[in-house]
């Protein structure tokens, strides 16, 4: 027993060796089989794109009172649509460094977006999209160019807008009617609040952290999302990443801390699955155009916090590219809208026509967010290119490692 067992220790360390050297050797490869992207000529490719789009839909709004039921032709009464492209405008205001968008000083119009969310009854991603937004102008609201613009009445619906109670119970500690993953979406609201001074109980932000979390501070890597019957998805992982995003915005370092297990364990699960042309989601609710647009996000957020990274960061510059490209190819330059109900193709229940101009403006604010993490990072650490093409060495080394204590525990 004792001689296999140093067999296989011999013929693990001599595999271990050639392992290790199959990143750079992947690298090469990719480098070799498909053209190389050049960091600056794609961040000047993706922000033509989104400086096009953006004014074809800002001119597309002759008024806000009443707002238009369409624009670019699809309907804009879907849930969350108008904080979706409040957010949106918001996030292009910052990249750009501009009020001005297609001859319109923007903060006018986000201002008034607040209200019309509020009438509509907007709650969970309305909410959290409002305080995106409110935090693109500044985190001193005295300075807040956007809440400086506000009237005394508007200031009013916009403190309304931003407060998590509207779907989050403090004395039962439990979301209304809603599924375990919006916990992080209330944390990311009440984080946000906290920082920019709409809240300012520290308890209350604490409570309602220390609830969300729960689940993670309780040792669990994939999040429940029908507790206690057990559903697992794409939703885990934005919970995660949403959870932990709340952390260090309210600087709770104990949850970030409880956190970082989960989020190495489901990157790496994100990484092992990751498709070829950027789907990273092929389960589960939220599938489609959705999907690629996590991988924006998810590549960005690992940009960020290297310490979860289940790849090198060109393997994940390649990775954002690939979804780049599927998104890019989807979207119809004609109708300034995502294919998402084109000829042919199939959506899901919760994807009604209602929710095709919100779709795209999610789009939209996702890839200005993903793209300044990204391109920052990748300027930051030298990255001036990467393959066009993915490369996945570390998806064989970590099975193999797997594989590996398998062995021993026999």
């Amino acid at each position: 027993m004792r001689a296999k067992r140093m067999a296989i220790i011999r013929m693990i360390g001599l595999g271990a060796v050639g392992l290790l050297a199959l990143p750079g050797l992947c690298l090469a490869q990719a480098a070799k089989d498909s053209a190389l992207i050049n960091t600056a000529d794609l961040d000047k490719e993706i922000r033509q794109f989104l400086a096009r789009e953006i004014a074809a839909h800002v001119a597309d709004i002759k008024s806000l009172d009443p707002p238009p039921d369409r624009v670019v032709g699809a309907l804009t009464t879907g849930e969350f649509s108008w904080g979706t492209f409040m957010r949106t405008l918001a996030a292009y205001s910052d990249l750009d460094r501009t009020r001005t968008v297609a001859g319109r000083d923007v903060i006018p119009m986000i201002a008034k977006i607040g209200p019309i969310e509020l009438r509509q009854g907007g709650k969970t991603w309305a909410q959290l999209y409002a305080a995106l937004a409110l935090q693109h102008f500044g985190t001193d609201l005295n300075h807040n160019a956007l809440w400086q613009s506000l009237s005394p009445d508007e200031k009013v619906a916009w403190k309304s807008l931003l407060d998590p109670g509207r779907f989050y119970d403090l004395k039962t500690h439990r979301l209304i009617h809603l599924p375990e993953n919006y916990f992080g979406v209330a944390a990311r609201i009440a984080a946000i609040d906290f920082r920019v001074g709409l809240i300012t109980d520290r308890a209350y932000v604490d409570d309602l952290l220390d609830r969300a979390a729960r689940q993670f501070t309780s040792g669990a890597l994939f999040a429940d999302d029908a507790l206690p019957t057990g559903r697992y998805d794409r939703y885990s992982n934005e919970y995660a990443r949403a959870i932990y995003d709340a952390a260090v915005t309210a600087g709770r370092a104990d949850i970030i801390k409880a956190v970082a297990p989960s989020l190495k364990e489901q990157m790496r699960l994100w990484w092992d699955l990751l498709a070829p042309d950027g789907y990273g989601y092929s389960w589960g609710r939220s599938l489609g155009a959705i999907s690629y647009m996590d991988t924006l996000e998810i590549s960005a957020f690992l940009a960020s916090y290297p310490e979860f990274r289940p790849a090198p960061l060109v393997q994940l510059a390649s990775a954002y590219y690939a979804a780049w490209r599927w998104l890019r190819s989807d979207f119809n330059d004609q109708t300034h809208l995502l294919s998402v109900f084109a000829f042919g193709r199939g959506d899901y229940a919760y994807i009604t026509k209602e929710r095709e101009w919100q779709q795209t403006t999610a789009f939209l604010g996702k890839l200005i967010n993903a793209h300044v993490a990204l391109i920052a990072i990748l300027e930051r650490e030298g990255v001036e290119g990467f393959p066009a093409s993915q490369c996945r060495s570390s998806r064989y080394i970590h099975v193999s490692f797997r594989t590996w204590n398998w062995k021993m525990g026999e």
